[in-house]
């Protein structure tokens, strides 16, 4: 059961309280999601501060995932030079098609296109939470080789 939540949304979701939004995508995370993250691409350059201690945290409970930037850093160059690519986070998408993780928290309507693009993200396709009235996509969410 993991999830990508873009930078966007991370501030929400690490908050205390966690806004109304992010508040069930907290409520998975103790009962045993992951959220599956790289320090690659802009992630680093957006997550800084509290927003990365409180995401350490988390790894260090279990409840976060690291994939080593570098090991993106092939599929993000070829990501960058794709037409059909709409947003400007190719380490995004990078890191779901390397992790197998199908299920992305954002904002960013250019991501969500490119995150449901089967050209991009396929078996299975990408889904994504927008917010609290998408709750019921936090279920057992597909992370290819990454199950406990």
């Amino acid at each position: 059961m993991c999830i990508i939540v873009d930078a966007n949304r991370l501030g929400g979701l690490l908050s205390d309280p966690a806004d109304a939004d992010a508040a069930p995508v907290r409520a998975w995370l103790e009962r045993g999601g992951r959220i599956v993250y790289s320090t690659g691409g802009a992630f680093a350059r957006e997550v800084r501060g509290r927003m990365r201690d409180r995401l350490l945290t988390y790894a260090r409970a279990g409840k976060a995932e690291y994939v080593p930037a570098d090991q993106l850093a092939d599929d993000e160059r070829t990501l960058t030079t794709r037409r059909d690519r709409r947003s400007d986070d190719p380490h995004v998408l990078a890191l779901a098609r390397k992790a197998g993780v199908r299920l992305l928290y954002t904002g960013d309507r250019n991501l969500m296109a490119d995150f449901k693009n089967k050209a991009l993200i396929d078996r299975p396709r990408g889904r994504v939470y927008t917010g609290a009235a998408n709750a019921g996509l936090l279920t057992a969410t597909a992370c290819a080789g990454r199950q406990r």
